[in-house]
Order: C-alpha cells, then structure tokens, then sequence
C-alpha cells in the first residue's frame, strides 16, 4: 500500500448508490472502509477491488467507539446511510438527523478533512413530511459541526435494483391499473444511480473545500403519470392508470404501511404533494462537468439481458459476456431490470454451459446476494 493513498470511509456503502459508488472508486487510487452493520452479508464488496484495498467494519452507527474505529486515519468520509420509511427499529429522526450529527462530530473530532453527506432534492423549511423534516434537520446538524462539508440532494434516483421503478413495475404484474396519487401531476428530475455515484467522486477530488450544497437532477423534468407511461412501455404491459385524489390515498396508505415492504405510507403521500425537481438556488451536475443520463436510454439498455457474475459480483452485457467465463465453474444470473421473463439465445445458452456455468435467472428488483 503506498503511503500516500487516501482513506475513505463510506457508512451505507453496501446499499443501492454505495454498491455503484464503490465500483468507480476502486478504479481510483484510494483505500476504502466501508461502515456495516453486519460485514458477513456485504462480502460480495471486498473483490470489487484489488486485494486490501476494501475493508469492511462491523458498525453500530450510534456506537462512538464503533465509528472512531473506522474513522480512525480517514481523510475523506462519505454518508450514505438513509431509509425510505420508518420501522419499529429505525425512524427518519434517527438516521437522518441524530445519525449525521454525531458523525459530523466525530469527523470534526477526528481531524477528517472532508466529509460528504447524500441528503434529499426538495427540501425546505416548511413540510409536512417527517422525512423531509429529518434530511433537513440532518443538513443543518452537519454544517454546524463540520465546516468543510459538502451536501449532495438527488431526486429519485433510477438503475438496477431502484426501489421506484421495480416496485411500480411489481404491481403493474398482478394489477389492472396504477394509481396516479393526486393525478399524477408531481413532477420529479429522476437521476442515474451512475450520475450520482460520479457526482460523488467528482466532489472528492474538488480541490476547494468550501462548504457547497449541489441539487442533482437529471437532464430532464417529469411528472409522476409520465413515469408510469414510460414504465409500462418499458415493460410491454397495458394498465390503466387512475387518479387518486390525496386524501383517498392517504386512507389507503394506513393500511399499505403495514406490508413488510411498505407499498406506500402516509408520509411518503406527502412528499408527492410537492415537486421533486431542481430549484435552481443552488449548483447542479453541469457544475460538476457532468452530462445527466436520460432515463430512456439507461431503461432501453436495462430491458437487454446483463449476466451477473457471482465471483466478482459484478454485471455485463451480453456483448461482454466472454469476461465471464473461466476454466472453473461459476454461478452466473442472467437478470431482467423488470423482471419480465427472459430467454437466452440458443447459441449463447450453449457457450455458457460448455464453460460449465451454472445459471439462474433473477431480477434485478430481488438480486441480493449473500454469502
């Protein structure tokens, strides 16, 4: 290891932006520690890069000492670490704003010379959203105690195993029509996964440490029934899409709370009472020297079969498909974005099975795999 490389900590680097994170970073010349609550179900990180330059730590996030350890000789910090709904274990204020706040002084404390936190497009002052409430609560917190942070606010962010995307396209395969809550009138600036993941890196090597917060957004703004419109065409479905005024589905939302993967709840009927879109009042992708990816072209790509290798846990084409395959047997997913059935070509299905490649189909929505 060379004297000079950087160390970064990254809490929340096994969830959906960290997983994409952590591929660009390590094609850079940094050492990584990575902040989890239990490091024997987030393996599949450590071969993402060259051998030690991955550790992982086992985290309890409101522990002191547990994230001394991992702070310990850290030059750069990223906060990845967030939820979408509340549990009985985990609430918004707790993750969003008690979290970040002792984070940030510790960093502080710690001597961390950077510290990058991922908060929420479309926060303010005034909303009734506990969600929002707490990504801004959290902001605060953070440039009270660290001076020379960085806030990154993207809107819904979209790629393989999005939580948006995947779980209206879940109910688009059993349902007859999709809500359009409030008449689907909401307008979000969805962002790539890899957008985002570059923002990130592209902060880092910032050599102007001035405290900044950018609002990320893709190239395009659309509203909530234009991404539905855009989902069902993606994955070949006619459904009806209906209006749903925002009181009827914050009466259905009570009941929809209560699934183990929430399909919607009263707080997140909130955040679609109000625009998710870049304001304007602050620096965005352009100024980071970023081109926003359009959503079309990255769900036109996705609907092509991507193979998953689980050796290195890491996806290609099917034009790359020749990088898979080795002398010994593996076990590689062929997966869909929307899950819609897949079948291999002929020819290809051969090749795989001459290399002795064990297949499984999967899709993206459920691809969690575990050592």
């Amino acid at each position: 290891m060379q004297n000079n490389q950087k160390i970064i900590a990254i809490f929340g680097g096994g969830g959906f932006i960290g997983k994409h994170l952590m591929r660009q970073l390590t094609n850079l010349d940094y050492r990584i520690k990575v902040a989890t609550r239990n490091p024997y179900l987030k393996g599949y990180l450590k071969p993402l890069g060259s051998p030690g330059q991955i550790e992982l730590f086992r985290t309890n996030i409101f522990n002191k000492e547990d994230i001394k350890q991992v702070l310990k000789n850290c030059d750069l910090v990223i906060n990845l670490v967030g939820i979408l709904y509340e549990t009985k274990k985990q609430k918004f204020n707790q993750i969003h704003s008690q979290f970040p706040n002792l984070l940030s002084e510790l960093c502080h404390e710690t001597g961390v010379k950077n510290l990058i936190h991922i908060s929420a497009l479309g926060i303010k002052e005034q909303h009734d959203s506990k969600y929002m409430q707490s990504k801004l609560q959290g902001e605060k917190d953070i440039q009270k105690n660290f001076k020379a942070s960085v806030i990154l606010r993207p809107s819904i962010v979209f790629g393989p195993e999005d939580k948006f995307f995947n779980t209206f396209a879940s109910i688009a395969q059993f349902s007859p029509f999709l809500p359009l809550i409030g008449g689907g009138k909401t307008k979000f600036s969805p962002i790539y996964v890899g957008d985002v993941a570059k923002a990130i890196v592209k902060v880092l090597e910032l050599k102007n440490s001035e405290p900044k917060i950018y609002e990320l957004g893709g190239p395009k703004n659309y509203s909530f029934k234009e991404l539905m419109e855009i989902l069902l065409r993606e994955i070949k479905k006619k459904r009806f899409l209906i209006p749903i005024p925002f009181g009827f589905a914050k009466f259905q939302s009570y009941f929809l709370q209560m699934l183990p993967n929430p399909l919607l709840t009263p707080d997140q009927v909130e955040l679609l009472k109000h625009h998710n879109i870049v304001s304007g009042d602050h620096p965005t992708l352009k100024d980071l020297g970023i081109t926003g990816t359009p959503i079309e072209s990255i769900l036109s790509v996705t609907r092509k079969i991507l193979f998953y290798d689980i050796d290195s846990h890491l996806m290609y084409k099917q034009s790359e498909i020749s990088k898979l395959l080795t002398d010994k047997t593996k076990l590689i997913m062929f997966v869909d974005y929307f899950g819609v059935e897949t079948q291999l070509k002929k020819p290809l299905q051969e090749q795989l099975e001459n290399q002795k490649c064990c297949l499984r189909y999967q899709t993206f929505q459920n691809l969690e795999v575990r050592r």
